[in-house]
């Protein structure tokens, strides 16, 4: 139900809509920061009757095996139940579908924030252990923003594939993800199944979660083996997971991201430190058009300097036959394939840089995404970027990006997007940061003038720790953008950027809001 009445009583509805979604933010930071406390207070063992009021304040998702070794019987049972638990988890995860306009980049955690010189950025882990075999996990974002009297707008450049989104999320989001045993064999291997629910919901309308403007999905469900002796950290999957996943945070950009659904196994060891992962998907995401192969390979741990890694990566999305087009008539598929080069540099400034290439050809335009099926080998895409997070201090981090991209089509449908922000943050106390970004993003087609948005944010953080990572966080924040008449005019009707958005012809905007990011 969006918010629209008439009169004093639409713009009562409106006060009320937005004062309940930052009490909620701030009721979110609250609660983090008694369960920090709660956590610091509680750093003795829990007693057996406090075990066992969590274990009955929680639901526990499947029942302990037994502890002795398995029997002939008990081997065929676990079998059965594995596969019935990966069909259903696959089941349940193709029911899904993502509304139009709603994003498909889940990805808000980032998945190898090992900075040094920093506080660990939620509690102990002892804190979301629901019961010995069970633990939770998540993230929320949620807030409340007016962009000049308005609802909150966003901004992001017409063909940009992302936007700086300090100050510049127009979403509620959230992720809860179970992790659970299922079996511990008596060599050590282990048998789990993890599962994930997402709620997104657009701001400015009611929190239903459903329909044009929300969705609930569940972009993970998959069973894993794990703890193989002797190999290391190699684990054997199957459904579907957020796989190997490389973003840059200021911008949410997953760049090398080959999630989906399908199986694999992965960091095989090969010899000398070197490692091979492959999987096969059969689906990026939930509401995806069409089902196509995609193969994927990695090789990682090659060490060409003193805390550098490289890592390899190929992809290859055979032809499927004809499909059904946008149109309703049949189309021919073709094959596609990109590879990434990453050099992964830690501890510098006591944080890291990732330097990475990409190229593709046809469907491998999209880069480890499964591309334009039909799109045959006149298409391509090519990608230099670096990203830089830092501590250089205790009360100094930050991150920063350059990213080039090219993307050429045939009949003049080629375009370069070029991108580059910076985010910096210095703690003014243990709890109290300022922090701002700025980014400028460029886009010129080859049949048109250049398209430019430069957005810029600054926001007093309450935070529980010092660091670039440290979460949760809540943020009062005020944003400015400013963007050429080519930007406005590429501009679907009803963006903000566009003549017919909430700015009009003006070719400025701004916001100013609060909102609470936690992951844990």
């Amino acid at each position: 139900m969006t918010e629209q009445t008439g009169g004093g009583a639409r713009a009562r509805h409106v006060a009320a809509f937005r004062l309940t979604r930052l009490a909620l933010a701030l009721t979110c930071a609250t609660s983090s920061a008694a369960l920090y406390a709660a956590t610091d207070a509680a750093a003795a063992p829990a007693s057996a009757d406090n075990t066992v009021q969590l274990a009955q304040a929680t639901t526990t998702l499947a029942t302990d095996a037994a502890a002795a070794p398995a029997s002939t019987n008990d081997t065929v049972q676990l079998a059965q139940t594995t596969t019935t638990l990966a069909a259903d988890g696959t089941a349940l995860a193709a029911a899904g579908s993502a509304p139009a306009g709603i994003s498909k980049a889940t990805g808000v955690v980032p998945a190898d924030t090992t900075p040094t010189n920093t506080a660990p950025a939620t509690p102990s882990p002892a804190w979301n252990q629901l019961t010995p075999w069970t633990q939770f996990h998540g993230y929320l974002r949620a807030g409340e923003g007016t962009s000049e009297g308005h609802d909150q707008a966003c901004f992001q450049l017409p063909g940009a594939q992302s936007k700086y989104r300090l100050g510049n999320e127009c979403q509620i989001y959230s992720e809860l993800e179970i992790d659970q045993k299922l079996y511990q064999f008596s060599n050590g291997m282990q048998l789990s199944a993890v599962g994930m629910a997402s709620l997104v919901n657009d701001l400015g309308y009611s929190p239903t979660f459903h329909g044009d403007h929300g969705a609930i999905r569940l972009p993970q469900s998959y069973v894993q083996l794990t703890n193989l002796p002797g190999l290391d950290d190699m684990r054997v999957w199957i459904g579907r997971i957020y796989y190997r996943r490389n973003d840059v945070h200021i911008n949410d950009f997953f760049y090398w991201n080959p999630t989906g659904l399908g199986a694999g196994v992965e960091n095989i060891p090969i010899g000398h430190g070197l490692k091979l992962s492959y999987a096969m998907f059969r689906e990026d995401y939930i509401d995806q058009p069409n089902y196509a192969t995609r193969h994927d390979l990695q090789l990682s741990g090659v060490h060409p300097n003193p805390g550098g890694e490289l890592q390899f990566g190929l992809s290859y999305i055979p032809a499927r036959g004809s499909i059904t087009g946008s149109d309703g008539l049949g189309a021919d598929t073709h094959s596609g394939w990109s590879f990434t080069v990453q050099h992964i540099q830690k501890n510098l400034l006591g944080g890291k840089n990732k330097l990475a290439f990409q190229y593709g050809q046809g469907p491998g335009t999209g880069l480890s995404y499964t591309g334009t099926l039909t799109d045959n080998n006149q298409y391509k895409s090519l990608r230099f970027l670096d990203a830089f997070d830092w501590q250089a201090t205790r009360d100094f981090s930050g991150q920063l990006l350059g990213l080039y991209e090219r993307d050429i089509a045939p009949s003049g449908g080629s375009l370069t997007w070029v991108s580059m922000g910076i985010r910096p943050v210095y703690a003014i106390t243990h709890h109290i940061k300022i922090q701002g970004d700025i980014g400028n993003d460029r886009v010129t087609p080859d049949n048109g003038p250049t398209r430019t948005l430069l957005k810029a944010s600054v926001a007093l953080t309450l935070a529980m720790d010092r660091s670039f990572w440290s979460r949760p966080e809540l943020r009062l924040f005020y944003t400015y953008a400013h963007w050429n008449q080519a930007a406005q005019a590429a501009a679907a009707p009803g963006d903000p950027l566009s003549t017919t958005g909430i700015f009009g012809s003006s070719r400025t905007g701004s916001t100013v809001g609060a909102q609470v990011e936690w992951w844990w």
